[in-house]
């Protein structure tokens, strides 16, 4: 919640299987948005995001589930680990925003789905450096 920089975000549910990972979280993103989003959004736009991780592919699933419009916002994808030499990945993530409210507002809204995207995965990736080295797991 503190590093990705939202005033909300809560674990609803978690599932672990031999096969798979489950979580919901719902989450109230921190967002400057431009007037004529917020006017779509409205007040207290928040999402809830379902991730599951398949052990055996070690892909995980997602998609974004908006407070507002969710048959008009789509938001899904991917997030994986490639091998980068020794001791080393980048996650790669694939994501899909759609948004089917107007035409004057359908690029408005992707683009800042995704701009906001973009912010939260470069502020939990610095999360992660960081825990990864007060830990001490840097590099083994």
């Amino acid at each position: 919640k503190d590093a990705l920089g939202y005033p909300e975000y809560t674990i609803v549910e978690q599932r672990d299987t031999d096969a798979e990972i489950f979580r919901k979280a719902v989450s109230t993103p921190k967002m400057e948005i431009p007037a004529a989003i917020q006017k779509v959004l409205g007040a207290g736009f928040r999402f809830t995001e379902e991730t599951t991780f398949n052990k055996k592919t070690k892909v995980a699933t997602f998609k974004g589930i908006p407070s507002t419009m969710a048959d008009k916002l789509k938001t899904s994808g991917t997030l994986r680990c490639e091998p980068v030499g020794t001791n080393r990945c980048r996650r790669v993530i694939e994501i899909d925003n759609t948004a089917n409210v107007s035409f004057l507002l359908n690029s408005t809204l992707e683009s800042f789905g995704e701009k906001s995207m973009r912010d939260a995965y470069d502020r939990g990736a610095q999360f992660m450096s960081k825990w990864i080295t007060d830990k001490g797991l840097a590099g083994t």
